[in-house]
């Protein structure tokens, strides 16, 4: 009799710990869309470094949110070549020194220093489980993180720093399924809400220097050799381009929101080797790549995925599923 006075108690217990749990939730996704509008919106400018296990590298932004919604920014690297890269709403350039040339097309979803967009939140939410993480200094500035956990082996987890005072994403972490590091992407140093010049946030390049365009083309043509393909769940065709100096050549983006997969698709000459063996799996921070060749094609795979996640999906291109190990 004691315990069944105790039901009721324990009911409206756990209904509290519900509600507290969902609002918990639409907090955090409310401090997620805040991100995306201020990394969009604001103007700021700083340097950027980013870190993995082969290095580090740093870089100097510019980003000016426009009246209409538009942005503008501006990257110049500050270690290696001097490459530079404009990327607006609806297009990007960038400049290689060491080929003497200027690139430019459409661009993808995301501003440097967050690359989710609000139109991918429900594919994110879908696949990844929302968590507060810990709070510290960034850039000298107070912020908290929000960690987007993924939990089925075929990608990393994101945590996400926010600045307190204005919801700007400061430091992107990738971790791997274990917690370990594999990639940061931090401001060392961060003025927001500045005021920018148009000339910073124009490509410096010589006078001559050659522009190649980087054609979009349609997303309804899926060539038969990726018909087998088995991507992770959540992954879909982004966008396909034209690779500017390879005839024939096509890059097909994938991504599920935040982790992303690029696959270069070549033809060949030599069909002789369809269905070898995938390569050896290349590995630089979170990016991992690797090559395969099938049916009169090159396939190269470049994912910011697990090593054991992009093999399963190149193994795909050359074996029926139910052949895979």
């Amino acid at each position: 009799m004691v315990r069944l006075s105790l039901l009721p108690h324990l009911a409206v217990l756990l209904a509290a710990v519900a509600v507290s749990s969902a609002e918990a939730r639409e907090d955090l996704e409310a401090q997620v869309e805040r991100m995306i509008q201020a990394a969009r919106g604001m103007t700021y400018e700083g340097i950027l470094v980013h870190g993995t296990s082969v290095g580090v590298e740093s870089m100097r932004l510019y980003h000016r949110g426009e009246p209409d919604g538009g942005f503008r920014e501006r990257l110049v690297m500050l270690t290696g070549p001097a490459r530079e890269l404009v990327r607006e709403v609806d297009g990007v350039k960038r400049y290689h020194p060491e080929i003497g040339q200027v690139i430019a097309g459409p661009r993808r979803s995301g501003t440097a220093i967050f690359k989710l967009a609000e139109k991918d939140l429900q594919r994110v939410r879908d696949h990844y489980r929302l968590t507060a993480g810990p709070s510290g200094r960034v850039a000298g500035r107070e912020a908290r993180a929000v960690e987007f956990r993924a939990g089925d082996g075929q990608r990393f987890t994101y945590r996400v720093w926010r600045d307190k005072a204005t919801d700007l994403p400061l430091q992107t972490e990738v971790l791997s399924e274990d917690g370990q590091v594999m990639e940061t992407f931090t401001f060392a140093a961060v003025s927001p809400d500045g005021v920018l010049d148009d000339g910073d946030l124009q490509l410096e390049v010589p006078a001559g220097t050659r522009q190649l365009e980087r054609r979009e083309l349609g997303r309804e043509e899926h060539p038969s050799v990726l018909e087998g393909m088995q991507l992770p769940p959540g992954f879909r065709l982004d966008a396909r381009f034209e690779v500017p100096g390879k005839e024939g050549g096509t890059h097909f983006f994938y991504t599920d929101g935040l982790a992303t997969l690029s696959l270069f698709l070549e033809r060949v000459e030599d069909g002789s080797r369809q269905g070898s063996e995938v390569g050896e799996i290349l590995q630089r921070g979170a990016l991992h790549a690797c090559s395969v060749h099938h049916e009169r094609y090159r396939v190269t795979l470049l994912g910011e995925l697990p090593g054991p996640a992009l093999r399963k999906i190149a193994t795909s291109l050359i074996k029926p599923a139910d052949e895979e190990s």
